[in-house]
């Protein structure tokens, strides 16, 4: 398999100016190409002017390889700015497939475009068991004294599954699949023979090439889909690129590397997460979710460190508060009743408004709106997190005291919630909190949020 190493060197233009270009994981040194030290300073004051404000990418070679940094426009030049280099951090390095004239001459476009993108392997194998395309040996093979065995892949269309999307206001097909490869000597393992390897995919494929600055929002859209379903936010996955070429097949043009700030990643199986197949009709409506942001919250509650999972702590408690507020919201049949409740608030408003007129009117020496909160108070008048949250569970139910039952957790109630959200209130309000079983119904809360998005 096409890796992108650690460390590159090459060069790379920017305008007029050429750079020689080192590269360490994500950080990327440039070296302006230039005898004359006030040139250099020149050219450094060149690149820092050529900042659009918005990300870029920045095309470079290393030796015959071609190579592209995606730069979000700061670059670190030193104190004074007197270094004779600068660096940037990069969140992603792309590398063509091949660099042979063959390799491009199979292309349809630049290499950098792309049709196809194709998440694979890692976190995406448990929420995809690979295992669905291996045919499963029988008992008598199982026990054969003579060494003799036999591995069979079962045909593609046994297990990929195909679902339309829309995203980044594009049609698109969304396939889950199973790709093989690995086969040969491994060098790394003192050249042991590797029979071979099975990687689940995510791909999505879009009628019309794609620009490489759309990578990002893509991976982000499958990284949060992914984490989701892992229920942890540190996840991690291989990607590459692919163009469709004459035959309308898909050729691989291109290999990608990301960077993150996770300090360690999931190791859950397969059976603690959530399979993609059981959700795979929904795709359109979750992809639409997450293209909007609309998960932001459900995400800030999963931990993204293996340390602190069956931890939480007075944040989670927070961050999971908000995420029942905003799954308050994510249920299109409460609009009609959001509505009527609406209108109730809004006559409550006006009636404290014209109390505030009236008060005016006796004390016109107190600025109602510059010396007090007053104002403010009721701008975002609305029902308090604790109806919300109860409103929730009595619609849910059906699907939360199962699982309490099973796990023998604390019960969702009044009681249980008040204590939940006072705990969240004493944080928020007075710096001050005391755990006692406040938080005992946690658990049952985060449920509570996966099964008003999934049901959204």
């Amino acid at each position: 398999m096409l890796r992108i190493p650690d460390t590159i060197t090459g060069y790379l233009n920017v305008g007029t100016d050429t750079f020689a270009f080192s590269v360490n994981k994500h950080v990327v040194t440039l070296l302006p190409a230039n005898a004359d030290p006030a040139k250099r300073s020149d050219m450094l004051t060149r690149f820092e002017e050529h900042n659009t404000g918005r990300k870029e990418l920045l095309y470079g070679i290393s030796g015959i390889d071609h190579y592209a940094f995606l730069y979000n426009g700061e670059i670190n030049r030193g104190s004074l700015k007197l270094s004779p280099s600068g660096v940037f951090a990069t969140p992603l390095i792309i590398k063509s497939s091949g660099n042979c004239y063959d390799h491009y001459a199979r292309l349809t476009d630049d290499w950098y475009k792309f049709h196809a993108i194709t998440f694979f392997g890692g976190n995406i194998n448990p929420i995809f068991n690979p295992v669905v395309a291996v045919v499963g040996q029988t008992q008598e093979e199982l026990v054969r004294e003579d060494g003799a065995r036999e591995i069979k892949i079962r045909p593609f269309d046994d297990y990929t599954k195909k679902v339309n999307v829309r995203i980044d206001d594009e049609d698109a097909e969304i396939t889950l699949s199973v790709r093989q490869g690995g086969e040969g000597n491994a060098p790394e393992q003192c050249g042991a023979y590797v029979l071979g390897l099975l990687n689940s995919f995510i791909r999505i494929t879009f009628k019309n090439t794609r620009a490489p600055e759309q990578i990002p929002e893509y991976h982000r859209i499958i990284r949060e889909l992914v984490a989701i379903l892992t229920c942890q936010n540190n996840v991690l996955f291989g990607f590459d690129l692919s163009q469709m070429n004459s035959n309308n097949q898909l050729y691989p043009s291109a290999i990608c590397k990301t960077f993150d700030h996770y300090e360690n990643y999931s190791a859950k199986s397969s059976g603690r997460v959530v399979s993609i197949i059981s959700i795979a009709d929904y795709l359109p409506g979750i992809i639409e979710k997450l293209s909007a942001h609309k998960a932001d919250a459900l995400l800030a509650v999963l931990p993204d460190n293996n340390k602190n999972i069956g931890r939480i702590n007075i944040t989670n408690v927070q961050d999971l508060c908000t995420a029942l507020e905003v799954a308050y919201e994510w249920d299109d049949r409460r609009a009609k009743q959001k509505k009527a409740k609406d209108d109730t608030i809004k006559e409550l408003k006006n009636t404290i408004n014209g109390a505030i007129a009236s008060f005016i009117d006796d004390h016109p020496e107190l600025d109602i709106s510059k010396q007090t909160t007053l104002s403010k108070a009721f701008e975002y008048l609305s029902y308090t997190a604790k109806t919300k949250i109860l409103a929730l569970y009595d619609e849910n139910k059906d699907f939360i005291d199962p699982i309490t039952k099973k796990w023998n957790l604390p019960q969702i109630n009044e009681e249980s919630v008040s204590k939940f959200v006072k705990l969240r209130d004493g944080k928020t309000h007075s710096g001050a909190f005391e755990w006692g079983d406040s938080a005992d119904i946690y658990t049952p809360l985060l449920a509570l949020v996966y099964v008003c998005f999934f049901k959204s």
